[in-house]
């Protein structure tokens, strides 16, 4: 699994590691899942994640296994941000974010991310 925990400005986050895996439809779900196994082991509510999903495609059957994901992981997660979103992935990034209570914000570059998913701690 490439998803693992990592800290910012000494803040924990959940670095959901989708990148670069083109158009492996097997290994994004494979690492959706242990990624999901992991966020869902958290304590409801706790979890920032950053969503990185650069240099991947998602297929409509990744799209859905998305939703899912978004469905079963969400009330685990308090924020979350996502990097690597262009052109038309923005319109799957809304039909995903239908399916959270808390929407999923984009952002251009992974600092900006960070210090958002942060932003509004203790």
């Amino acid at each position: 699994m490439k998803s693992r925990w990592e800290t910012h400005k000494g803040v924990r986050y959940f670095h959901f590691d989708l990148s670069s895996y083109g158009i492996d439809d097997e290994a994004i779900i494979r690492e959706i899942d242990e990624a999901d196994a992991v966020i869902m082991a958290e304590p409801l509510d706790s979890v920032l994640v950053l969503n990185d999903v650069r240099y991947s495609v998602g297929s409509y059957r990744v799209v859905q296994h998305l939703q899912l994901s978004a469905e079963r992981s969400a009330p685990y997660i308090h924020r979350a941000a996502v990097i690597g979103v262009f052109g038309i992935q923005k319109g799957l990034l809304e039909i995903i974010n239908r399916f959270t209570t808390r929407p999923i914000v984009a952002f251009d570059n992974i600092e900006e991310a960070k210090d958002w998913l942060i932003s509004e701690l203790p």
